[in-house]
């Protein structure tokens, strides 16, 4: 018999999407699965939707009182799961019917890669297609290998495209709960001990919708850093030899660029005051930025002109013409 493949999802009211996401579990070719749904304290029907598919799939349902967070979910999931691999999808999410037997069949032909991920499909809330591919559509390709550096410069793996042996959280442990979303802290630190590999195929579908906030990256200019920061300062702070391997300069930039991330998501929404605040951040760790100054400058534009500056701005990125933020930054 196949190992078997626990897959963790968390969801709080989900009841709207997690249909799409079940019956995509329930066609995957690879069929030797473990369904672990750890529900935040739903108050809609999510425990109905979940009960349709009772005859479908092997589920273990877990239920919190009261929400606790994402963090806290997917810990609970993995620690009831009971299989040799994990993969998680948000209720919102879903998966072509060859994700788990093509990423299984990766790790079984590369015993020394201990994670896999892979390209995915951007949607919006009815499934239309926004991007086809995310490599093609955004030009990026990922690397394979020991990654940490490159990951540590650029958040390049989607959550609900990865495949981990059980192995490599034995080793180095579960999300990190004090994070609201753990996702990057995770996958950089198996990127310190194993091969991160990456396969080129579209497997999965990424949803990008109005109510999703679970990741959201923009936050009021006044709360706590980023998480993507507080997930650097975290690694940093364990592993103080990091700045050595990749020098003070780079570890100060990277850090930068999350306060400028939520600046820009500011801007474009057209909240000026709170994009200064932010751009004032990333300065201070990165001051000769021109990109940086270029984008504090544009803050000072009467309305019309910042209107023209974000239109401009956004051609500049590349950006989808879909803009709402998603959940990591891609």
């Amino acid at each position: 018999m196949r190992p078997k493949v626990s897959v963790i999802m968390p969801v709080l009211n989900g009841e709207r999407f997690i249909g799409e996401a079940l019956q995509s579990i329930a066609d995957q070719t690879y069929r030797n699965l473990e369904m672990v749904v750890v529900d935040d304290g739903s108050s809609d029907d999510t425990v109905g939707r979940i009960q349709a598919f009772r005859d479908k799939l092997d589920i273990r349902y877990l239920r919190h009182d009261a929400p606790l967070g994402i963090a806290v979910s997917v810990n609970d999931g993995l620690r009831h799961a009971t299989g040799d691999f994990f993969a998680f999808l948000d209720h919102d999410d879903a998966w072509f019917p060859e994700f788990v037997e093509t990423q299984w069949r990766y790790l079984a032909e590369h015993p020394d890669v201990g994670m896999v991920h892979s390209d995915f499909q951007t949607i919006d809330e009815e499934g239309r297609i926004i991007e086809e591919s995310v490599a093609i559509c955004r030009d990026r390709q990922r690397p394979s290998g020991h990654v940490f550096r490159q990951l540590f410069m650029d958040s390049f793996i989607v959550g609900n495209s990865v495949l981990i042996r059980r192995e490599c959280l034995e080793r180095v442990g579960l999300f990190d709960e004090s994070l609201r979303w753990g996702d990057y802290h995770l996958w950089l630190r198996i990127a310190r001990h194993y091969k991160i590999d990456y396969v080129g195929k579209v497997l999965t579908k990424y949803r990008q919708h109005s109510s999703q906030c679970t990741r959201s990256t923009t936050a009021k200019a006044t709360d706590a850093p980023p998480v993507p920061f507080q997930a650097i300062q975290k690694l940093v702070d364990a592993h103080p030899e990091i700045r050595d391997e990749l020098g003070e300069v780079t570890v100060r930039h990277r850090m930068a660029s999350f306060h400028f991330d939520v600046a820009y998501g500011w801007f474009t929404s057209g909240e000026l005051a709170n994009a200064r605040v932010c751009l004032r951040r990333a300065l201070r760790l990165w001051p000769t930025n021109v990109r940086y100054l270029a984008l504090y400058a544009s803050t000072f534009l009467r309305p019309s002109q910042a209107r023209a500056a974000r239109d401009a701005w956004r051609r500049l990125r590349g950006e989808p013409e879909f803009a709402a933020r998603g959940r990591m930054t891609q």
